[in-house]
């Protein structure tokens, strides 16, 4: 699985470390939960609109077929900030490609992604499955970079949550 990590400079926000003391982590840890939702938020957008995996570029965008990638964006809280990660157990395939000259992939989601979204009946697309395989082993499959892609975004989502929540905080500091 790809992860990035976002790092925030503390030294840079020394003066607010010493105006709030331990609400600041608080604070940081709200703002860095508002920022991981608003991540899954744009990693479920981008899906939507990723470019083909075909290594020519043909065909329609979105890493879409039965949804269940775009859904699988998950975040949670950790010790020291917040995770955004996508559950399918085929998500680094999406993000990553599929080299050429690998394994066939399993001809049976393809008969299935066939019926979806080429509109073939069962029988077609069971006949069309092995082909579609071979030529995807044979020639791979290009990278969505879903997450790459939105990264730039998500990073600034993430830093403005940050920051929005220790703004709060000081200017709540300040009134008490």
């Amino acid at each position: 699985m790809t992860s990035t990590v976002i790092k925030l400079d503390l030294a840079d926000l020394a003066h607010a470390y010493s105006s709030l003391g331990p609400r600041m982590r608080l604070a940081a840890m709200r703002g860095a939960r508002r920022g991981a939702l608003h991540a899954v938020s744009t990693l479920q957008r981008a899906t939507g609109t990723a470019s083909p995996a075909n290594p020519a570029g043909r065909g329609t965008g979105g890493a879409v077929n039965t949804g269940h990638y775009k859904r699988a964006w998950k975040w949670e809280m950790e010790p020291d900030g917040a995770r955004v990660h996508n559950v399918a157990p085929y998500a680094s395939v999406i993000e990553e490609g599929r080299r050429a000259g690998s394994r066939f992939p399993p001809t049976t989601a393809i008969k299935e992604w066939a019926q979806r979204r080429l509109g073939l009946s069962e029988k077609e697309a069971k006949a069309a499955a092995y082909p579609i395989a071979r030529a995807i082993a044979r020639r791979g499959l290009v990278g969505r970079k879903v997450l790459g892609k939105a990264l730039p975004k998500i990073e600034e989502d993430f830093i403005q949550g940050v920051l929005k929540e220790l703004e709060k905080e000081m200017t709540r500091g300040k009134a008490k």
